[in-house]
């Protein structure tokens, strides 16, 4: 028998967020318990944690967390205040969140990043005064939790029939799906409503890792004589699975426990079946394991059917011995600082050096040991010492030739492979896939050049293989995350072009500057906004509005379809500093302002943050002026007489002399101003010469004057 297991199967992101952290939440409850026992804590021994609906959709999983203490419960009337609450990864409406926290009560959100998405989406969406379509099931608690952002302003689209029967007015639509509907269905609800809706806005927020699975099991399907789809019946992702694996293979089997395959293995000879096995995004990884080592055991046994007890020892001894060279399946155990110990079914362990597992940090070793996870190994080596067997096994060799395959296949099929970043390098990136090096080069990470690659350590990215040599002594392996992008946006790009028009607004990402402006990629399409575009003011370079790399929102001011060019707008109307002068500055009006320019006709003068008014040369001074810098001066304060004012020209011009000229200084007023101060001072001598003695300061110089007579005789 040939098994083809999907490499994604079992948990997804979010379902293995939600379940780690309700295990936690039951570990870190049982050491509150046994901590509090002896001090009779009550309060703390009567907080109970509940989940707000089933978890996941795995009665085993939740059968688990119920008997860990956890309490089921489907309304928050059954849930008392101040209780621990989870809210499961398909989330929950905004209004349930706001009346859990009113009842005081601690709430643990597990609700899937992908899911808070299309939340964010549609309130967004009816924020703008748009209309919310969603493809998926009025009845799954994801959709009933989105459809809270916008309380009757959601509309759900279950079949592509149902789009077919719709009307719809003039408004602006936008589309949104659940995370685990249908890829094709979702496609063909596309393509019907781009027919029928003039303004429309597509949003696929199917979950990539559902995509993935559901193409990857579709192809599985297609090469099997029986498809095992492991899941339950509750649960819409494996019920998709199962859909698209019928439409392939008409032996498709739902497996809801790990006996159940063996009803349908039953009188069926399967060393001569290859039978394919995936698994929806709830169903945990051993119940995988323990589906497949049935089928593995059924083989084993199948021609001793007729006898009726079989131990396991017989089992043991019927499985042929380890050989150096081979790949065999074994359990992993235990693991210290240098070894990886794994049961392959002899009377001493396997170790493998646990460097191979360092390698690859999406490999949990305690999560593994807990699940009793089984793994292909190759026998290494096998000597006898006085310790006992010394078997020496290899994941990375197993790993190796396995990925190596399935990247020949991506390069020759020129399908996209999901890698991790491991290591920088002095041009680019080293990721991995299954143990298989890759290298990007940093001209090959994004669109544009890229000079910082620490921040890609770590990421996960999805790529493109571009060059793919076996031939050399070491295997020769390139990746282009640029090649998958570019075409990406050229598909982005037909959508853009075939929707465009006057006036529409797009979230863009400035990609560069130049001096007349600045280019925003508007989602696979640059734009460009000129520099008078940017700003109400007037500026010197768009660096002073905007950098590379912001997220801005524009509009199309005007497009060419013929010689793809798009001019957009960014500065908003609403945000003119000459909005509506008129009323703020009417003809006849005091002002006060600054001024900030002068030229030979005038000055202007900035009467608020952005406002400048020209007064005339002619309404500065009583008296002809040459220049205005005869009486002014920029950052001189001022006030003047608004004479006229117009929102549609943008101009306002004012007068100083109106409300106070400002007059050059002559040489007679000089005079007369030096001869004013001078009789001030003659005045001032004259009040201290006239003032009562006792007000005199003169004591000082009559000691003065007869120090300096007596001092005469001796000169």
């Amino acid at each position: 028998m040939k098994i083809i297991e999907a490499k994604s199967s079992s948990f997804c992101f979010g379902v293995r967020n939600a379940v780690n952290k309700a295990y936690d939440l039951i570990n870190e409850q049982s050491q509150v318990v046994s901590k509090n026992v002896a001090s009779d804590d009550e309060a703390t021994l009567d907080r109970k944690t509940y989940m707000l609906g089933e978890l996941i959709h795995n009665q085993t999983v939740i059968t688990e967390l119920n008997q860990g203490g956890m309490i089921t419960v489907n309304s928050i009337d059954e849930i008392p205040a101040g209780s621990r609450v989870m809210i499961r990864a398909h989330g929950v409406p905004p209004e349930i969140i706001s009346d859990l926290k009113a009842k005081d009560c601690e709430v643990v959100d597990c609700t899937c990043p992908f899911v808070t998405k299309i939340h964010k989406l549609a309130l967004e969406a009816v924020q703008k005064g748009n209309k919310v379509l969603i493809a998926g099931s009025s009845s799954h608690p994801e959709v009933i939790g989105i459809m809270g952002e916008a309380p009757g302003k959601c509309e759900v689209i279950e079949t592509p029939d149902q789009a077919k029967k719709m009307t719809f007015d003039d408004e602006k639509y936008v589309l949104l799906s659940q995370t685990t509907y249908s890829v094709k269905k979702f496609q063909e609800i596309c393509d019907i409503l781009k027919n029928k809706i003039a303004k429309f806005e597509i949003f696929d927020t199917i979950c990539i890792t559902t995509e993935n699975r559901q193409n990857e099991a579709e192809k599985i399907a297609s090469d099997v004589d029986v498809m095992l789809v492991i899941g339950s019946k509750g649960s819409s992702n494996t019920m998709k699975l199962f859909d698209v694996c019928k439409s392939r293979c008409g032996e498709t089997y739902l497996i809801e426990q790990p006996n159940d395959v063996l009803k349908v293995m039953s009188n069926r000879q399967l060393r001569d079946l290859t039978v394919g096995v995936t698994a929806g995004a709830s169903t945990p990884e051993r119940i995988i394991r323990e589906v497949i080592q049935a089928m593995t055991e059924n083989e084993v046994f199948e021609n001793q059917q007729e006898q009726v007890d079989v131990s396991f020892s017989d089992f043991i001894d019927s499985i042929p011995q380890l050989k150096r060279g081979a790949t065999v399946k074994g359990v992993i155990v235990r693991y210290d600082s240098d070894y990886v110990y794994v049961d392959v079914r002899d009377k001493s362990e396997g170790r493998i050096p646990r460097h191979e597992f360092d390698g690859d940090p999406d490999f949990d070793l305690d999560q593994a040991i807990q699940e009793h996870t089984e793994i292909d190994v190759y026998v290494r080596s096998i000597r006898n010492s006085d310790m006992g067997k010394e078997i020496l096994l290899s994941k990375a060799r197993v790993d190796f030739g396995k990925y190596k395959a399935l990247i020949e296949e991506a390069y020759q099929n020129k399908e996209p492979v999901t890698v991790k970043v491991i290591n920088t390098v002095k041009d680019g990136v080293i990721a991995t896939y299954g143990g298989v090096d890759i290298y990007i080069h940093r001209t090959q990470l994004e669109m544009s050049m890229v000079n910082d690659l620490e921040p890609y350590k770590g990421q996960t990215l999805e790529i493109m293989i571009t060059q793919y040599d076996p031939d050399k002594k070491r295997l020769r392996v390139s990746g282009s995350r640029r090649a998958l992008l570019s075409a990406l946006r050229r598909e982005k790009a037909e959508e853009v072009w075939a929707s465009i028009e006057v006036g529409k607004e797009y979230n863009g990402i400035v990609r560069s500057l130049t001096d007349f402006g600045a280019f925003v990629d508007i989602g696979g399409v640059d734009g460009l906004v000129h520099v008078s575009e940017l700003s109400w003011n007037r500026i010197r370079h768009p660096s002073e509005v905007v950098n590379v790399g912001d997220e801005i929102n524009v509009f199309v001011k005007d497009f060419d379809s013929e010689k793809k060019r798009i001019s957009l707008g960014y500065k908003r109307p609403e945000d003119d500093p000459y909005h509506d002068v008129e009323s703020r500055f009417p003809v006849g009006s005091i002002v006060r302002g600054i001024v900030v320019r002068m030229f030979p006709f005038g000055a202007f003068v900035e009467i608020a943050p952005g406002v400048d008014a020209l007064c005339h040369i002619s309404q500065i001074s009583d008296v002809r002026l040459v220049k205005p810098n005869d009486v002014l001066a920029e950052g001189m304060e001022i006030d003047a007489r608004v004479l006229e004012v117009s929102n549609e020209n943008r101009r306002i011009s004012i007068s100083i002399k109106e409300v106070e000229p400002i007059n050059p200084v002559t040489e007679m007023d000089e005079n007369a101003q030096s001869s004013e101060e001078a009789n001030e001072t003659y005045v001032s001598e004259q009040d201290q010469f006239n003032a009562p003695s006792g007000e005199l300061e003169i004591p000082q110089q009559e000691e003065e004057i007869p120090q300096q007579e007596e001092e005469q005789p001796e000169a």
